[in-house]
């Protein structure tokens, strides 16, 4: 094998496992969130003909993603492939381009002492960032795609900033990431400054290179220029919808929190200082101030997210920092090394005990890729073993699931520490973990998804519904109109004060309507999750009909008038107290308690006579034991029994004469035992249990 071809294979061996680490990480953390859907919503809009829109003729901005929603829009158009399928993909391929253009830029980064090194440093740091995993699939999300085309642009700078294409280059990177997220414009100004001032640096003059600032700053003013007066003009606002929508006010203390717990989980607080060593170091010798770039970056970012008070999601603002980040701080590593070996102590050891500036470097290195990884590694990890809906979930590290992370100095009190931080950013919902999301949408896909296949025409073009958590539940009911509760897609919501103090606030679920705008709008339907049967459908909704084969569609109405003139035609059916009792018939109740309990067909039946909301506040359980633990889903299989618990809210029939309803449809396998029952935070209220079949006795039979 010839020199440059061993040369190249031995540079694959050593970077392959990082990238092998990362996509074990990025798997584990695979995930699609509630909120792309949003997203997804104006893509099918466009294409179908609407615009960029929620509801078809209201002309609102209830996204900040204007060319990832454009490019998705066009891969569905060219492709036919949906953006649920394709934006996972799509963030994965901008993540290997941003670790591309970071080896491009060690590759060229000129006086660069240690190259490989450094690179293989730079990557490993990345690499093992759980973070940095977690958007890798993104989440359905544009957020990989704005660290790439900010590393891109950073890169361009660095590499390129005397040519008219780098300076262009850099020019275009900055104008997509300011289409793909709302803080764009803010780091272009940031780059924009820099440049004046290295360029000077560059020449000796103290007066600006006007004519190179042209070449860097025109094709950024054109294009996001253009896309403000395109906004304006088409939705009527120089600013998205998004923006009146979450910023009720500066929340500083939120903020705080927020960077804290991500300086602590992610080694900021190592690695912001080596980058400071790389940047005094690289400028004394070059008179070369990228690295003040990245920093200046970085830094009033943080201020951005601190004042804003930080995110919804676990460091998704913060994700261009760590590729940007790890370059400056592999140079620092290897320059305290070369400090290190070039020791008098250490030179004056014998030959064959000498120390080298590499050795020296690796020894830093590893203490260093530990107290960024580890935190949020076993944060990871914990959060992907949770596989159920969990609101407002806190992953507490203790000794009983990180027993071997508390063992390493130090990480105790900052365990501790970040522990506390987590906790009560979730109170208010800021710095959700992946897993809550995850949980929720998978939820929210296994019950909403079943109505993509609804014929079309199904629901009347004037029902009007209303709705909080509006992504995945109204993107497979495109034809429903919708008022967001929350404001992100309603200009009236977002623009109504938001009374209650910092304190008492929710992360992006602040603003409510006005007084009264629910019912000036006049909301009249409320859609409730499919069912397979005409029986399960009425044990929804007041109303249900059939939209599809084995599909019929459970709703309320406040007018009944309103129902029958939409419906007419129709096979629709109406639950009344006549039907409750034909459909029970002459069966007897298997569990007789504060509630009886029916088994009718595949469904289970809860009446309770002259109930009150204090019977059904609490909680159902439902633990189905099934005839073959093999049918069970992968994460029950482990517990030997399916759990199926609900709230009355979610599954009840309208209340008539005093009487609740409730009814908990079942899975489709042989169930061999059911254990039902209420509880709360105090424990059990009553239960029942019945056997539905006699198990085989095969070995693996229920318990």
């Amino acid at each position: 094998m010839k020199e440059p071809a061993l040369r190249n294979a031995r540079v694959v061996l050593l970077h392959l496992p990082w990238l092998v680490l990362l996509g074990w990480f990025s798997s584990v953390a695979w995930f699609l969130c509630d909120d792309a859907f949003i997203s997804f919503r104006y893509v099918r809009n466009l294409l179908d003909g609407h615009g960029l829109v929620f509801n078809p003729g209201e002309y609102v901005e209830g996204y900040s993603n204007f060319l990832w929603v454009l490019e998705l829009a066009a891969i569905w158009g060219l492709s036919g492939v949906a953006p649920e399928r394709a934006a996972p993909w799509l963030s994965v391929a901008f993540t290997a381009g941003t670790i591309a253009a970071m080896m491009w830029w060690i590759a060229r980064l000129p006086l660069l002492r240690h190259r490989g090194l450094v690179a293989w440093m730079a990557q490993g740091l990345v690499c093992a960032s759980a973070t940095f995993a977690v958007w890798t699939s993104g989440g359905g999300l544009e957020t990989r795609q704005f660290t790439f085309f900010i590393v891109v642009a950073v890169m361009c700078l660095s590499l390129y900033r005397d040519s008219r294409r780098g300076a262009g280059g850099a020019s275009l990177s900055l104008a997509a990431a300011a289409l793909t997220r709302p803080e764009g414009p803010l780091l272009a100004a940031l780059c924009f400054g820099w440049f004046v001032i290295q360029r000077m640096a560059d020449t000796g003059r103290f007066n600006p290179d006007w004519r190179r600032l042209i070449y860097l700053a025109a094709p950024f003013v054109v294009l996001v220029g253009a896309h403000f007066l395109w906004r304006y003009a088409y939705y009527g606002e120089w600013l998205p919808n998004t923006y009146y929508a979450k910023h009720v006010r500066p929340w500083y203390e939120s903020g705080f929190r927020y960077l804290w717990a991500a300086a602590l989980e992610t080694g900021l607080y190592l690695l912001i200082p080596l980058a400071a060593v790389a940047m005094r170091n690289r400028w004394r010798a070059s008179r070369d101030g990228i690295w003040a770039l990245v920093l200046l970056l970085v830094g009033v970012h943080m201020a951005y997210v601190m004042r804003i008070g930080g995110d919804h999601f676990e460091y998704r603002p913060l994700d261009f920092y760590w590729p940007l980040l790890a370059v400056p701080a592999s140079m620092g590593i290897v320059y305290l090394g070369s400090r290190i070996a070039n020791r008098r102590w250490l030179r004056r050891l014998p030959p064959r005990l000498a120390v080298g500036a590499r050795t020296c470097a690796f020894v830093l290195f590893v203490p260093v890729l530990f107290y960024t990884s580890a935190i949020q590694g076993t944060l990871l990890f914990e959060g992907a073993a949770i596989r159920e809906r969990i609101v407002k979930l806190h992953i507490e590290l203790d000794d009983g699931n990180a027993a071997w992370l508390l063992a390493a100095p130090g990480m105790p009190m900052l365990v501790a520490v970040s522990n506390d931080l987590r906790r009560q950013a979730s109170r208010q919902v800021v710095a959700s973990p992946f897993a809550e999301h995850r949980e929720f949408a998978n939820e929210r896909l296994r019950t909403w998804k079943p109505y993509e296949n609804m014929e079309k025409g199904a629901i009347p073009d004037d029902a009007l519904m209303v709705g909080c958590t509006i992504g995945i539940r109204f993107y497979y009911l495109p034809d429903l109109k919708v008022i967001d509760f929350c404001g992100l897609t309603d200009a009236t919501v977002a623009r109504n004060p938001v009374e209650k103090p910092n304190h008492q606030r929710m992360m992006a679920h602040d603003r409510r309507p006005p007084v009264g705008y629910v019912e000036q709008r006049g909301v009249n339907f409320t859609i409730h999750p499919p069912a397979t049967s005409e029986l399960q459908a009425l044990g929804r909704a007041e109303y249900a009909v059939k939209v599809g084969p084995a599909l019929w569609m459970p709703f309320d109405s406040p007018d009944r008038q309103w129902v029958f003139d939409r419906f007419a035609g129709r096979d629709l059916r109406v639950f009344d107290r006549d039907y409750w009792m034909e459909l029970l018939g002459d069966n007897q109740p298997v569990v007789r308690s504060d509630w009886d309990v029916y088994l009718v067909g595949n469904s289970l039946f809860y009446k309770k006579e002259q109930c009150s909301p204090e019977d059904t506040e609490p909680t159902f359980f439902v633990h189905v034991h099934p005839v073959d633990v093999n049918d069970l889903p992968s994460h029950r299989k482990q517990y030997g029994f399916d759990n199926l618990d609900f709230a009355f809210r979610d599954h009840r029939t309208p209340i008539e004469g005093g009487v609740c309803v409730a009814i908990r449809d079942l899975p489709d396998y042989g169930i061999a035992a059911i254990r039902t029952g209420q509880f709360t935070g105090e424990g059990k209220i009553w239960e029942g249990r019945f056997d539905v079949v006699e198990p085989a006795d095969d070995g693996n039979a229920a318990p």
